[in-house]
C-alpha cells in the first residue's frame, strides 16, 4: 500500500467485535433513556465510586458507552478506517493487547488521579465512550504512517501527523480550559499509545504485547531455525 494514501480498509475481526458491543451498549441506553428506566452510563461507565464499590469491570467496559448517535458514528468510522488498518499490520493479538494497555492504563492513572484530589464521592460523570481508543488508534497510526493523506472535518487535506497533532492541540486546549475531566483521559490515551510505539522493542513493552511490532504477523508455518554451516545448535530464530 503507498504509504502516501489512505483508503478504507476491510472491517476486521476485533474491530467488528468493538462495534457490534458498542452499537448494543448504544441502542440499549437509548432504549433505557427513552422509557426512563436506569442509566447505564453509571453502571459501566469508569468512575472512582464504583471502582470502590467492586465495579472491576468498568476497566473494560468504560469504551463502549456512547450516548450520543453523531458520536457513535463518528467513533465508528475511525475503528473501522484506522483501526482495521492496525490489527491488518500487527495482526489480532498485538492488537487486542496494545489496546487493553490502553484502555486499562488509562481507567487505572484516571481513577487514581480522580481518588486522590477529589476521593470516591466525586459527582463527575463516569468517564466513558470510543474516543480515548480513536485518538490512540489516530497516534499509533501518524507514527507509523506519518506521510500519508488524512482529511480534518473531512475538507482539509494534511499529512497523519499533522493531523494528529492538531487533535492532541484541541484536547490540551479542552482539558485546561474547559471541565472535560475527558480530556486529560483522552491526553493520557495518546501518551500511552506514544510511548508503545516508541519503545516497541523495549523488554518490557514487547513482554507486555508478547511479540514485536511488524508489518505482517508471521504464521508458525514461516518460522524457521537459522543453523550455521557445521550444523551446531539453532544460533537465533527467526
Amino acid at each position: 500500500m503507498n504509504q502516501h494514501q489512505f483508503s478504507a480498509p476491510p472491517l476486521t475481526k476485533i474491530n467488528k467485535i468493538i462495534l457490534i458491543a458498542a452499537g448494543t451498549c448504544f441502542l440499549l441506553f437509548s432504549i433505557l433513556k427513552a422509557v426512563g428506566a436506569y442509566n447505564l452510563v453509571g453502571l459501566l461507565g469508569l468512575s472512582a465510586t464504583g471502582l470502590a464499590n467492586g465495579f472491576i469491570f468498568q476497566l473494560i467496559t468504560y469504551p463502549l458507552i456512547e450516548v450520543n448517535l453523531m458520536g457513535f458514528i463518528f467513533n465508528s468510522l475511525v475503528i473501522w478506517f484506522i483501526g482495521s488498518e492496525l490489527e491488518k499490520q500487527w495482526g489480532s493479538k498485538i492488537y487486542v493487547r496494545f489496546l487493553l494497555i490502553n484502555i486499562i492504563g488509562v481507567g487505572i492513572i484516571y481513577s487514581l488521579v480522580n481518588v486522590l484530589f477529589f476521593g470516591t464521592n466525586t459527582g463527575a460523570i463516569p468517564l466513558h465512550g470510543l474516543t480515548g481508543i480513536n485518538f490512540a488508534m489516530l497516534i499509533a497510526y501518524a507514527l507509523l504512517y506519518p506521510d500519508r493523506q488524512m482529511s480534518l472535518m473531512m475538507i482539509f487535506p494534511m499529512r497523519a501527523r499533522t493531523f494528529c497533532w492538531i487533535l492532541a492541540g484541541i484536547e490540551a486546549y479542552m482539558a485546561l480550559f474547559s471541565n472535560l475531566a475527558s480530556a486529560w483521559a483522552h491526553l493520557l490515551a495518546m501518551v500511552i499509545s506514544y510511548l508503545i510505539i516508541r519503545f516497541q522493542t523495549k523488554p518490557l513493552v514487547r513482554m507486555a504485547l508478547n511479540a514485536s511490532f511488524e508489518t505482517k504477523k508471521r504464521s508458525k508455518s514461516h518460522l524457521y531455525v537459522v543453523k550455521d554451516e557445521d550444523q551446531k545448535p539453532p544460533k537465533f530464530w527467526q
